[in-house]
Parts: C-alpha cells; structure tokens; sequence
C-alpha cells in the first residue's frame, strides 16, 4: 500500500485530515476489512498530531467509513444505511412537505427495484415475498398493522433486486414508508379497497416471481401513484 496521504496545510485539520484520509481510502480502494495505517503514522504523513488524527478518524467512524476498537488499527466498514438513516429521519423533522418529497425520491427507485427482483430473484426471495402477502391477507386490517407488512414486502423486493444502494435507500426510508402507508390506509373509506390495496400487492409479487421485469415494474409504478394519490387525500 502506497500512503500517498498529501500534508496538511490549511482549513480546519481535523476536518481536512478526515478528507485526506477518505481520499486516500478511495485512492487505495479499500474494501471492507481493510486496516489503515497506525495513528502514529498518519500523524506523521499528514503533518498533524495524535489527536488530531484520532478526532479525525472518530469523524469518520460517525459516518460508517471505520470501525475503531481500542488498541487496533482502524478498519473500514461495509456499507450500511446509519447515515441515510439519520439524515432522512431529520428531512422528515424539519423539510416542508418532507413526505412527498419522500414518496417522490421512492419512485424511481422502487420501480427499478421491481424490475431489478423480477431478473435476480431466488426461490428465497420469493418465499418471503409470497410469506410477506399471507400475513398481509391474514392481518386484521388495521393501519398500523398493514403498514408493517407493507414495509416489510417493499424492503424484502429491494433486497431480492441484488442491488446494495438500493437496499440500503429503501431500508433508510423504513420510518418514512411506514408512516406514509400508515396514513394511507387511514384515508381509506371501507374494507373493500383496503384489499383492494392488497390485491395490488399480490399481482406486484407474482409478476416478480415469473421474472416479468416490464409488469413488475408498470405494477409497481401503478401502486405508488395510487399511494400519492392517497396520501395526498390524506394531507391535503
């Protein structure tokens, strides 16, 4: 490994140090797993002392780039969704309009997660999907309760479409699309289109499970405008 890490001249050192260490990783292509140099060694190469180093690596660790466990090199981490987690927790808190914004970013997104499942799916994969909808079928029909199998069937669609960002977007998005499809089925007038909703389920799924890249994806752009359209009703 070549440290070509650049000396620390000026801005903010903790701050530059955390973006000469990130470059460096990218530089390098790390993978999961891989450590990087002793503190004492960084600080040396980028021109800084220990602690500063140590702040600058415990930046990187609150962003999920690190795992640091006392007395060891710091190592990188696989990707996970802590970050997006968080941030789309706040743009719920403070963003006007925050959940159509959401509803909108889940579009593009999910339709090619759908057709994306129809190609890679496993018979895992379609197992859970089909043991997600029996449970959807079985439940009493409360709000609550089908926002829970409707975000577990979206994410486990995300997962079986192999894609990683992906997953990570959808499962990041986990509050959000319970809270948005909770307050859809509460905009709902009777039983009968609730399991209508259902239905609409069920036919996205199958189209997965034959493989049907171009119905699972038309399903699934059809359901989400059908989910705005009723969220809109809602929030008015």
């Amino acid at each position: 490994m070549t440290l070509n890490l650049e000396r620390i001249e000026h801005g903010t050192l903790s701050q530059r140090a955390a973006e000469a260490m990130l470059n460096f990783i990218l530089a390098n292509d790390l993978r999961p797993g891989a450590t990087l140099p002793a503190v004492a060694t960084l600080a040396e190469k980028l021109g800084v002392s220990r602690p500063i180093v140590r702040e600058s690596l415990n930046a990187l660790r609150a962003l999920g780039i690190v795992e640091i466990a006392n007395g060891k090199k710091a190592t990188i981490r696989d990707l996970d969704n802590g970050v997006l987690r968080i941030y789309f927790g706040r743009a719920l808190q403070i963003v006007d309009d925050s959940m159509r914004d959401v509803m909108d970013v889940r579009v593009g997104i999910e339709i090619r997660s759908a057709a994306l499942a129809a190609r890679h799916r496993s018979p895992e994969d379609v197992a859970r999907l089909r043991d997600i909808m029996a449970q959807m079928r079985e439940g009493a029909g409360g709000a609550a309760e089908f926002s829970l199998h409707d975000t577990a069937l979206h994410l486990a669609i995300s997962e079986a479409s192999g894609n990683k960002l992906i997953f990570h977007i959808v499962e990041s998005l986990q509050s959000a699309l319970r809270n948005a499809s909770y307050h859809g089925v509460l905009s709902l007038g009777d039983r009968e289109t609730l399991d209508g909703i259902v239905a609409e389920h069920g036919r996205l799924v199958e189209a997965i499970a034959r493989g049907d890249e171009g119905e699972a994806a038309m399903l699934m752009q059809t359901h989400l405008a059908a989910a705005m359209e009723r969220m809109s009703a809602r929030l008015g």
